[in-house]
């Protein structure tokens, strides 16, 4: 339960938030998606795009907006 609250609160009010709350929240995602690919940084690149596609596909497109800002920063 505590991790779905987690989730509300990092991905719902990420469009609201400040440039600086927004950055803080992108680096906590894709630290989580680094540690979960044991640090490979192509791998969790990857798993982001997959995710994505999922999310578009769910209409969640704040959590698409954080992920997209967390790709541009690596291109």
């Amino acid at each position: 339960m505590r991790r779905k609250k987690l989730d509300r609160i990092v991905y719902d009010d990420y469009l609201n938030a400040s440039i600086e709350d927004q950055e803080i929240l992108q680096e906590r995602v894709f630290e989580y998606y680094y540690d979960r690919n044991d640090c490979n940084l192509y791998e969790a690149l990857d798993e982001i795009n997959q995710d994505i596609l999922s999310l578009e596909h769910s209409e969640a497109y704040e959590r698409c907006a954080m992920l997209k800002h967390i790709l541009q920063k690596f291109e």
